[in-house]
């Protein structure tokens, strides 16, 4: 564990490209859609409790569909990431990616009441966890308040959108709840000629 520095170095081996299911934040999604204009309704899939493990059955981020559950992710192809340029196997939205993918394949180390330590590896993942780097912490953490700041929102978005009753609601159009409140991601779709929502 580190509280200045954590001994790592991405090698590149694609193991989070194509291995793990990243689940965005709706700010991740803005993000993206802000940098690159790339449309969400294309690189979103909503996935069902029996196509993804490790995400606790009363997580607050699973949204309601008339009685059927589903989680908001990074769509994923038979390579991997949605992003994962084929050609050169590097993320196309690198600097626009995920919290969770800048802060993988890091955890954050607290004490008993709640105190940040620091930061060490995942011990549980298939990443090779390569050791001969230095990453700083204090942007990792700076990462990680960001994203805890936004929690909040998101599980209220999903509660708005789970007390939604109606004839065919879809899960897809959760991405409405967001992208309807943000002008710069809206523009950003018209200029690339896509419509908000798909027919």
């Amino acid at each position: 564990m580190g509280k200045e520095f954590v001994r790592f170095q991405c090698h590149h081996c694609n193991h989070c490209c194509t291995e793990v299911v990243c689940l965005p934040t709706p700010w991740d999604v803005l993000r993206i859609v802000r940098g690159t204009g790339a449309d969400p309704f294309r690189f979103l899939e909503f996935l069902r409790p029996d196509e993804i493990c490790e995400v606790e059955a009363d997580d607050p981020t699973w949204l309601d569909v008339n009685g059927a559950k589903y989680i908001m992710a990074l769509r994923r192809t038979a390579d991997g990431c949605f992003f994962l340029d084929k050609a050169t196997r590097f993320c196309a939205v690198y600097k626009h990616r995920p919290i969770l993918c800048r802060l993988y394949p890091f955890v954050i180390e607290e004490n008993a009441r709640g105190e940040f330590l620091g930061f060490s590896l995942h011990k549980d993942v298939g990443c090779p966890r390569h050791r001969d780097g230095r990453v700083p912490v204090a942007p990792l953490h700076a990462l990680y308040l960001d994203d805890q700041g936004h929690q909040a929102e998101y599980q209220a978005l999903v509660r708005a959108f789970n007390e939604v009753r109606q004839p065919g609601k879809r899960p897809e159009d959760f991405i409405e709840t967001f992208l309807e409140t943000d002008a710069v991601a809206r523009a950003c779709l018209q200029r690339a000629g896509r419509n908000a929502r798909p027919a």
